[in-house]
C-alpha cells in the first residue's frame, strides 16, 4: 500500500475473520469455556442485584439505628463477597486460557496459508495492500483475540446487567405524573427511560465526533510497522551499512518513518480526545442527571436513604451497561482496524497463484520446455524458448549479458515468475534451487546444513562433506546454536549451500550464480565435488566465469536483442 493511498473503508465483511475458530473441528472445548464464562457473567450480575437489595436493607436499618439487624446482615454479605470474587477470578482465568487457545489456532492457520503456494513470496513482491504480514500474524491476531473476547464478554455482561437492573429501576422508580398544556400525562418507568435517552444521545455524539479514529488507527498500524521493518533492515544489513558509512542516510530514512508516525499520531490524538471528552463529560454529569430524574420523588418527600442507595446502584449499573459503546469506543476503533487488516491479509493469501507458465511434475528424467515465453512485468517479451530438452545427468551452463533473463528463467522454473506462458516439465519433488544468496536459518550448523529437510545424517558424513568443501574448521561447531548468516562469509555461505546439495542429493539442480562469491580454486573444487558425488544429477547453472565451462558439456546463451537462445 502506498502511503499516499487513502485507507480502505471498513465493511461488515471484515468481521468474518472472527468466526472460523468457532466453526472448526476444535470448537467444542472453546464453546464450553465460552459458555462457562457467560454463565459466570449471569451469576455475577445476579450477585450485583442482590447487593443492591442488601444495601437498601442495611442502610434502612442503619439509619433506623437497628444495630442488631445490621450485624446479622454482615456474615451473609461477606460470604457473597467471597463467592463473587471467586467467580470473577475463575472467569478471568477461563478468558485468558480461551484467548490463548484462539490466538494459537488462528496463528497456526494463518502461518499455513501464508507459507502455502508461495503466498509469502507473492505478498512480498506484489503491489497490493498486504504489507507487513509479520505484523498481521504476530500482533494483529493477538489484538483481535484479546480485544474481541474482552469487549464481547463485556457486551454480554452489559446486556445481562441492563436487563436485570432495568427491571429494578423500572419497579422502584415508579411513574411520573404531570400536566402540560391542559393535558395529564402518566409516564411509567421514567427513571429508566431518562437514563436510556441520556446515554443514547451521548453515544451518538461520540460516534459523530470520534468515527475518524478508525481510519487514523488503521494508518497508525501501517506507519508503526514500517518503522519496525526498517529497523530490522538495519540489523540484517549492519555490515553493509557500516562499510558504506551509511549511518546518516539510515538516520534520515528512519527519521522519515518516525515523522510519519508523529504526523498520523496527531490525528489519533485529536480524534481520541474528542471521543474521550464526550465520555468523560457524560460520566461527570451522570449524578446531575440522576438528581434531575429524582426531583419528583424529592418534591413528594417519597425517597428514603435506603431507597436512594438502591436507585443509585441500579442507575449506575444501567448507565454503565448502556455506556458499553462509549467506554469501549477507542478499543472498538482499534479492533475494527485490526479486523480490516486481517481481512486484507486473508484476501491476499487466498488469491490463487498465476499459472500461465505451467509447471508439470513428472517422474521422467530430465527437463522439457515447450513454447515458453517469459515476459517482463509490463508484458513485453523477454525470452522465448520454442523447444528444449535437457537429458538426465546433463550439465548446462546458462550465459548472457545482464538483463537477458538468466535468473528470470530459473524463477520461472521454480514457479516464482508469473509473467508469460508455456510449459515446463520436470521432477519438481526431487529438484533443488540454489540462489546467489542462500538462506541460513538461525539454529545449529547441523540444522543449517539439513535445511529445508528434517533428515539427519551421521556425524562422519557431515564432517566429510564440510572437509571436501574446505570448511573443516566448522566441523567441531556442528551443534553450535548461532546466527550463521552473520558468522559465515559470503563465500563460506555459498559453500554451505553446496554442502546441502551433497547431503540431500537431488535429481535436478538449478544454480543461479551460486558460486559467484568463491575464489577460482574453491569454485573449481565445489563443482568437482558436485560432479563426483552426483554423476546422474541434471545441473543447470547460471554463471559468468569462463573457468566453469569445463564442468558443463552444454551451453545456452541468451540474447539481449532477440530474446532467443543459442545452444552449443
Amino acid at each position: 500500500m502506498r502511503r499516499t493511498d487513502p485507507p480502505p473503508r471498513h465493511s461488515l465483511s471484515d468481521w468474518s475473520v472472527l468466526f472460523p475458530y468457532w466453526r472448526s473441528g476444535e470448537k467444542w472445548i472453546p464453546l464450553a469455556m465460552l459458555g462457562g464464562i457467560v454463565g459466570l457473567s449471569f451469576v455475577y450480575v445476579r450477585m450485583a442485584v442482590w447487593f443492591g437489595m442488601w444495601n437498601q436493607q442495611f442502610f434502612d436499618a442503619m439509619f433506623a439505628y437497628r444495630i442488631g439487624t445490621c450485624l446479622r446482615l454482615l456474615p451473609t454479605y461477606i460470604a457473597v463477597c467471597i463467592l463473587s470474587s471467586g467467580c470473577y477470578v475463575f472467569q478471568t482465568y477461563l478468558t485468558q486460557v480461551l484467548s490463548m487457545r484462539w490466538r494459537l489456532w488462528n496463528t497456526r492457520v494463518y502461518l499455513r496459508r501464508y507459507l502455502s503456494d508461495t503466498a509469502y513470496y507473492r505478498m512480498e513482491h506484489g503491489g497490493g495492500r498486504d504489507d507487513n504480514p509479520d505484523q498481521r500474524i504476530a500482533d494483529d491476531l493477538s489484538q483481535m483475540t484479546i480485544l474481541s473476547l474482552r469487549m464481547g464478554l463485556d457486551g454480554i455482561q452489559a446486556v445481562t446487567t441492563l436487563l436485570s437492573f432495568s427491571i429494578v429501576l423500572w419497579n422502584i422508580g415508579g411513574a411520573f405524573d404531570f400536566t402540560w398544556m391542559g393535558h395529564h400525562f402518566h409516564l411509567s418507568g421514567y427513571l429508566l427511560l431518562g437514563t436510556v435517552a441520556a446515554t443514547l444521545v451521548a453515544s451518538f455524539l461520540m460516534e459523530k465526533l470520534g468515527s475518524p479514529l478508525i481510519e487514523a488507527d488503521y494508518r497508525q498500524q501501517h506507519v508503526d510497522a514500517d518503522l519496525r521493518a526498517a529497523l530490522v533492515d538495519v540489523r540484517r544489513n549492519s555490515e553493509q551499512i557500516a562499510f558504506y558509512r551509511g549511518e546518516q542516510a539510515e538516520d534520515l530514512r528512519l527519521s522519515h518513518y518516525l515523522a510519519n508516525i508523529a504526523r498520523n499520531w496527531r490525528s489519533v490524538v485529536t480524534y481520541t480526545w474528542r471521543a474521550s471528552f464526550v465520555g468523560d463529560l457524560f460520566n461527570g454529569t451522570a449524578s446531575i442527571i440522576l438528581w434531575v430524574l429524582l426531583l419528583p420523588k424529592l418534591l413528594a418527600h417519597a425517597l428514603t436513604f435506603g431507597e436512594y442507595s438502591r436507585i443509585n446502584a441500579a442507575f449506575m449499573q444501567v448507565r454503565r451497561s448502556l455506556q458499553w459503546f462509549m467506554s469501549n469506543y477507542t478499543d472498538l476503533a482499534t479492533l475494527r482496524s485490526v479486523l480490516q487488516r486481517l481481512h486484507e491479509f486473508e484476501h491476499a493469501v487466498s488469491q490463487p497463484a498465476p499459472h500461465d507458465i505451467v509447471r508439470i511434475d513428472t517422474a521422467a528424467p530430465g527437463i522439457d520446455i515447450t513454447n515458453l515465453v517469459i515476459d517482463r512485468p509490463d508484458n513485453t517479451p523477454l525470452l522465448t524458448i520454442a523447444e528444449l530438452h535437457i537429458g538426465q545427468g546433463e550439465r548446462w551452463m546458462v550465459r548472457g549479458a545482464s538483463g537477458t533473463g538468466k535468473s528470470t528463467l530459473l524463477r520461472a522454473m521454480a514457479g516464482l515468475w508469473e509473467y508469460g506462458h508455456g510449459t515446463i516439465a520436470f521432477d519438481i519433488g526431487h529438484a533443488m534451487f540454489l540462489p546467489q544468496r542462500s538462506y541460513l536459518p538461525p539454529g545449529t550448523l547441523r540444522r543449517v546444513l539439513d535445511y529445508p529437510f528434517s533428515t539427519r545424517h551421521e556425524d562422519a558424513y557431515y564432517a566429510a562433506v564440510l572437509q571436501t568443501l574446505n570448511l573443516g574448521a566448522y566441523i567441531p561447531r556442528l551443534d553450535e546454536d548461532a546466527c550463521w548468516d552473520t558468522i559465515l562469509s559470503p563465500g563460506e555461505a555459498q559453500r554451505v549451500a553446496i554442502a546441502r546439495v551433497l547431503l540431500s542429493r537431488p535429481a535436478i539442480l538449478f544454480m543461479d550464480e551460486a558460486t559467484c562469491a568463491l575464489d577460482a580454486e574453491n569454485e573449481r573444487n565445489a563443482y568437482a565435488a558436485l560432479l563426483a558425488a552426483l554423476p546422474r544429477t541434471t545441473i543447470v547453472s547460471v554463471a559468468h566465469h569462463e573457468g566453469l565451462r569445463h564442468f558443463h558439456r552444454h551451453e545456452m546463451t541468451l540474447s539481449a536483442t532477440t530474446g532467443n537462445i543459442t545452444i552449443t
